[in-house]
């Protein structure tokens, strides 16, 4: 038991560190102009050729590279070059978050801001802020028993982003943006997506969590809003620490 979950590490770390090298190496091409702003980056299978890596690894760095914001991809079209807004001196990257405790530590950092986001946008939210919530809790739902595992993450990232943007305070908007897909602990931990049926109930249960606070903003209560968000982000944070 022991030695199978020493392998199961050192594997898990080498997976990271070739993600790590393969992210490296594309942003020097972004930055040096091999790849320009609105320029498709190669495929996945392309980059599976280039590098010699496994699909899952060529993932991982895909997924790092959009949660840094040198990158979006437009389903079904690719994967293209973002323009940059000025340069970052405070980096997050995904090698910041390599043990549980770390995303723990960026689940607290959460609470403090999105409680207060959450808090804002229950006052200020007009009707358009509104559909978005809709739309990507929708969209969520409609990943909950598909193949796709990054659905979720996606539409999971957009609700936040939504609220953050009915705050009326773009800082909440510009800092949750920065860090990306990463403020979704399932993108960065995918041990819930072994097992199909603790994935659903999981992800049913977020959405029902989600569905509490729409509500909360819709009927503009602050306060409750402010209770729904903080009992969402701790049961994350109890998740993770088992």
């Amino acid at each position: 038991m022991i030695d199978s979950t020493i392998q199961k590490t050192h594997k898990t770390k080498n997976h990271q560190k070739l993600s790590h090298a393969i992210v490296e190496q594309l942003i020097q091409q972004i930055q040096s102009g091999s790849y320009a702003v609105g320029d498709k980056i190669p495929t996945e299978l392309e980059l599976i050729e280039q590098f010699e890596v496994s699909r899952s690894v060529i993932r991982e760095a895909i997924t790092e590279l959009r949660s840094l914001g040198f990158v979006e991809t437009r389903h079904g079209i690719g994967t293209f070059v973002k323009e940059q807004e000025g340069e970052q001196n405070f980096l997050l990257s995904n090698a910041s978050l390599e043990t549980i405790n770390d995303i723990i530590a960026l689940l607290e950092l959460r609470i403090s801001l999105e409680t207060e986001a959450v808090f804002l946008a229950a006052e200020r939210r007009q009707q358009v802020h509104i559909d978005k919530m809709q739309a990507a809790l929708d969209d969520f739902k409609k990943h909950i028993s598909s193949d796709v595992i990054d659905g979720t993450v996606q539409a999971d990232y957009r609700f936040h982003i939504a609220i953050a943007e009915a705050s009326n305070n773009q800082y909440f908007v510009d800092f949750l943006k920065y860090l990306g897909e990463k403020i979704i602990p399932r993108a960065r931990v995918r041990s819930i997506e072994l097992n199909p049926n603790a994935r659903q109930e999981y992800l049913e249960n977020v959405h029902l969590e989600h569905l509490n606070i729409l509500k909360a903003i819709i009927e503009q209560d602050g306060a409750l809003a402010r209770q729904m968000m903080r009992a969402h982000l701790s049961k994350s944070i109890k998740k993770f620490k088992g």
